[in-house]
């Protein structure tokens, strides 16, 4: 007797997303065909946030430098299932700018330059508060002019220009001293010759 024997068709996943990210970056989309069917995702060097179990993940990434995504995909009604090959993912390391300057100034101090190592082809933007950047803008090296007493603070984004990978520096805080406010006291008026007189401004230490 002859036996009648049903050949299911296996899943054909394949893997869609980029295959080159930065450093934590976050919400990074992987899909695959929306078919009806199950869908299981290892994801390796990085974490799923969302979508197990169906046919889009979002994942971050660790630190690198390589990443993988393996998808299994089983068809329900007959339990069929293939899992692909490893999907790779280039994980790019960050830049990790770190201010130097003068971390206390006189109020209305002008030309005061800050700085963070320069890697050539990199881009640098910078943010000030308590002050205006006066010259360097976009490099890794600015000069600012300071304004009234208080507390200013700075931070540079660095930018690696070949992968896009992006980081901002700690915040580098700045106080911002008072002048003093010396004021002269004492006769205005004396007759020639005259020895002798004093004249002061309040001391303080």
């Amino acid at each position: 007797d002859l036996m009648t024997v049903t050949v299911n068709a296996n899943p054909t996943p394949i893997i869609t997303g980029p295959n080159s990210v930065c450093a934590q970056e976050a919400g990074v989309v992987y899909s695959t065909g929306n078919s009806g069917n199950l869908f299981s995702w290892n994801v390796m060097g990085g974490t799923i946030i969302s979508g197990q179990g169906t046919n889009t993940i979002n994942v971050t990434w660790d630190n690198g430098p390589v990443g993988a995504i393996i998808l299994t995909e089983t068809i329900a009604t007959s339990g069929c299932s293939v899992s692909t090959p490893a999907f790779i993912v280039n994980v790019n390391p960050l830049p990790s700018p770190t201010i130097n300057g003068n971390a206390v100034v006189c109020e209305s101090a002008s030309g005061m330059v800050y700085s963070t190592a320069n890697t050539p082809g990199n881009t640098y933007n910078w943010t000030i508060t308590g002050g205006i950047i006066v010259a360097g803008q976009g490099t890794n090296q600015i000069t600012v002019d300071w304004g009234v007493s208080g507390n200013g603070t700075l931070t540079v984004t660095e930018t690696i220009t070949a992968t896009g990978c992006s980081a901002t520096s700690p915040v580098y805080s700045v106080t911002i001293q008072s002048l003093p406010t010396p004021a002269i006291s004492g006769v205005n008026e004396v007759c020639e010759n005259h020895a002798g007189a004093v004249y002061s401004t309040p001391g303080t230490p």
